[in-house]
């Protein structure tokens, strides 16, 4: 290893050194050459003062005298100073009385000596007598350039003697310099371009002799240390290159890297696996081209997508590709470009994800949006896009077409009786029986539950012709569906329907006022004695237009709360306590008045708003609790029975919401009862169950309401945490006049004892029916016999043992 000369750091030091050294030098020299200049000046004055003492007292006798050969002898004394160019003196009245003058030869020092003094200087002395008069003078004219010679003398050596002292400086330090830094530094340098770094198999740098505790033993020190650790990290590297393969190898994803001209430079096993070659192929290989031996449509596509990759786009390229492994197995692959540049050339890293099963899922969930699980018929959704294609159609042609909404009579009892699994069965078996019987044109769809719709397009241009092929179609429909029905336990099962028909395009041939026409239709099939159909009348069109105005109604009356609480007092049948109060709801019309709850409850049920009047109960309940509460006018084991709809039992946030709005009031659920159905019970067993137990462990109970008009309590009544029972009134209405009911009231009240739950009969009018049941200890009565619903503050006058002193005022 060599270093030119002039790049060492010896002569750089040396030149940098001799740089100052001259600097400083020339520096010092000046300022000694300037004190000497100064000095050298008042060498000059000194002496000429010298000479004016000594010739003073002759020049004055000669001036005094006017001497002339006196003043002569003066002048001539001075010429034996070679400095002195002119010399004279002069009377009282400047009267020249002796002089002398000399030029000197010039001299190379002039130039000097008139650029930093005048070249003549010229001195006077005034001759006074003894008694002080002035008598006339002595001038003398000097030359400072003959003055300053001895100056230029020392000066020149000065200078010389300096410069010569300050290079013997420098190259004392260079030779200081290379022996001591540059000639150890060269050593260290060779020993150390000797070791590689990537193979330094623990090589270090030895010590120059004499360096090991100085500066340089320390860069060797630290240089050992370094390789050490270049070593620890090479190390390091080796593993994570092999934990990094190891990683993509056993990555799921395509993981591989091609140049620029998209040819293989790295390839995971996964990638290996699905072109089922081993990575030492694929490397060099062009990826389209070895895609194009198996798919040459893909291969296209992916070239396409590599030319689409932008280099200067750090985000890469992500897009879905269909792509073929070497099996045969497609799979969608969202493939990620990604640029990036290895030994300064451009590359590709591609990552394959397969998402073949998202994809499905994706797919599956756009199915759900619009058929049906059960039928994979088309779903309402779906059904209405259709048919608002099949009314636009209908208007372009001139044709009309029908609209046919099928309900299948009674089917709850049929799936409670049954079950729900073979009721599922039942269902879709009776819809590829419809399916066949329809043309590839006409649409069948499963709104939901029992409920199936038909759109049957294009039937003809003549209303009435239209109107006869849509009921011979039906009659062929009630004749399928009344068929008998094989299930897979080997019952057969005959199910009969009930169809409304709507001609189509009607003045308002809105999809939604459509079906709201068909359904009506269907309900006046129904109420006609069922399995049968009817066609729309226009006279129909007031009904839906009823209830469409009393969803309003309904929707405005919850908004601004004009749904009240009527209480009916259930007591013990022996003694006539109070033991609860069934809360009822009751709707005061702003315009029509107090609306029977038959008019409205129903049509909540079917629209899903019940859910909402539900919550609204619960809350007037806990508002009157509170009273109760602050009046202390609470009974200690009194409880307001809440009926539940099953859409209310179902909500995911149920619990929440009643736990919410009784510690908003600060009530206790001890005081509160719910009502619900064995069918909403039984629909979704374990997760109303679930809910009844979290409920009930805060206090509250839970009665089964209209007990025995199902058709699987008893098989399931076990398996329901309930507290109590209801008798449904229809048992109690004939229960002196039908034996059958008295039997089935045993029977309940015997059940209800053996499973240690409290009874309640409803619908209690006569005294024969309290005698009767009064047989029974312990059971509660609920009835007109009893008391009509009351307002909450009638049932706390009646009622309540306590009373606050205003409820005793107003009374």
């Amino acid at each position: 290893m060599t270093i030119e000369f002039y790049k060492r750091i010896a002569y750089r030091l040396m030149r940098a050194s001799l740089a100052i050294a001259l600097t400083l030098g020339l520096i010092v020299a000046v300022f000694q050459v300037v004190v000497d200049l100064d000095n050298q000046r008042q060498q000059i004055d000194n002496h000429v003062d010298e000479i004016f003492s000594v010739v003073r007292n002759s020049a004055q006798r000669a001036v005094h005298q006017l001497d002339a050969n006196l003043a002569d002898e003066v002048i001539k004394g001075l010429e034996n100073y070679n400095f002195i160019t002119y010399a004279a003196i002069l009377d009282d009245r400047d009267q020249v009385i002796a002089d002398y003058s000399s030029t000197p030869p010039p001299s190379d020092t002039l130039w000097l000596t008139r650029l930093i003094a005048e070249e003549i200087k010229t001195y006077q002395l005034d001759l006074i007598y003894t008694n002080g008069i002035y008598e006339g003078k002595l001038v003398l004219s000097v030359s400072n350039d003959l003055g300053f010679a001895p100056f230029y003398d020392r000066g020149i050596t000065i200078l010389v003697s300096g410069i010569l002292r300050n290079l013997s400086l420098a190259l004392v330090l260079f030779a200081l310099f290379h022996f001591m830094l540059t000639r150890p530094l060269v050593t260290i340098a060779k020993r150390f371009s000797l070791i590689r770094p990537d193979q330094t198999e623990q090589k270090r740098i030895d010590h120059v002799d004499g360096h090991q505790f100085d500066e340089l033993g320390y860069i060797v020190n630290d240089a050992n240390n370094f390789l050490a650790a270049l070593e620890r990290w090479q190390t390091g590297l080796t593993k994570s290159e092999q934990q990094l393969r190891l990683i993509l190898d056993t990555s799921p994803n395509l993981v591989f890297a091609v140049d620029d001209n998209y040819r293989f430079i790295f390839a995971n096993t996964t990638t290996e696996q699905f072109y089922q070659k081993p990575q030492v192929d694929l490397i060099g290989q062009d990826y389209c081209s070895v895609h194009k031996n198996i798919n040459k449509e893909e291969a296209k596509a992916l070239q396409l997508s590599l030319d689409r990759l932008d280099f200067n786009d750090p985000q890469g390229l992500t897009v879905e590709h269909s792509l073929t492994s070497a099996r045969g197995d497609r799979l969608v692959i969202q493939m990620t470009f990604i640029a990036f540049h290895l030994d300064g050339k451009a590359c590709v890293l591609i990552v394959g994800l397969d998402v073949t099963q998202r994809v499905k899922a994706e797919e599956r969930v756009e199915y759900l949006a619009y058929f049906d699980t059960l039928t994979d018929l088309p779903n309402r959704n779906l059904f209405q896009n259709q048919l608002k294609k099949d009314v636009r159609r209908a208007n372009r042609t001139h044709t009309f077409g029908a609209l046919l909404f099928i309900d299948f009579d009674e089917f709850k009892r049929i799936n409670d009786t049954i079950g729900h699994s073979l009721g599922d069965e039942l269902l879709l078996k009776l819809s590829v029986k419809i399916r066949k019987l329809l043309p590839e044109s006409d649409t069948l769809a499963r709104l939901g539950g029992d409920e199936f719709v038909i759109s049957l397009p294009d039937l003809d241009k003549d209303l009435e012709q239209a109107k006869d092929q849509a009921i011979t179609l039906t009659k062929h429909l009630l004749a399928t569906i009344n068929a008998p029905v094989a299930l897979s336990n080997g019952a057969e099962f005959v199910v009969s329907g009930s169809i409304g028909i709507v001609m189509y395009p009607f003045e308002d041939s809105d999809t939604e006022v459509l079906l709201r026409f068909a359904d009506t239709a269907m309900y006046k099939a129904k109420e006609h004695g069922r399995n049968g159909y009817q066609l729309f009348e226009e006279s129909m069109a007031a009904e839906v237009h009823r209830h469409v105005q009393l969803e309003s109604d309904l929707r405005e009356a919850i908004k601004t709360k004009q749904f009240s609480m009527v209480l009916q007092p259930i007591v013990n049948g022996l003694s006539g306590n109070l033991v609860a109060a069934e809360a009822l709801i009751r709707w005061n019309h702003p315009t029509q008045g107090l609306v029977s709850p038959n008019d409205f409850i129903p049509f909540l049920e079917n629209s899903g708003m019940i859910v909402d009047v539900d919550y609204v109960m619960v809350d007037k309940a806990c508002a009157f609790l509170k009273e109760l509460m602050t009046a202390g006018a609470l009974p200690a084991d009194f409880r307001i029975t809440l009926n539940l709809c099953a859409n209310t039992l179902y909500q995911a946030d149920f619990v929440e919401r009643i736990v919410a709005i009784v510690e908003s009031y600060g009530v206790s659920e001890r005081n509160i009862e719910f009502e619900i159905t064995e069918r909403a019970a039984l629909h979704r067993l374990d997760e109303v169950v679930a809910k009844i137990v979290t409920l009930q462990r805060r206090g509250a109970t839970f009665s089964l309401d209209d007990f025995g008009t199902g058709y699987s309590s008893l098989s399931y009544l076990k398996r329901i945490p309930i507290n109590k029972i209801k008798i449904d009134k229809s048992f109690i209405d004939d229960l002196m006049v039908n034996s059958e009911d008295e039997v089935l009231v045993e029977s309940i009240i015997a059940i209800a004892r053996t499973m240690k739950l409290a009874v309640v009969a409803e619908g209690v009018e006569t005294q024969m029916q309290a005698d009767w049941l009064n047989r029974y200890s312990d059971i509660c009565f609920q009835g007109y016999l009893i008391d009509r619903p009351m307002t909450p503050t009638a049932c706390r006058l009646k009622y309540m043992p306590k009373q606050s002193p205003e409820l005793q005022i107003e009374k």
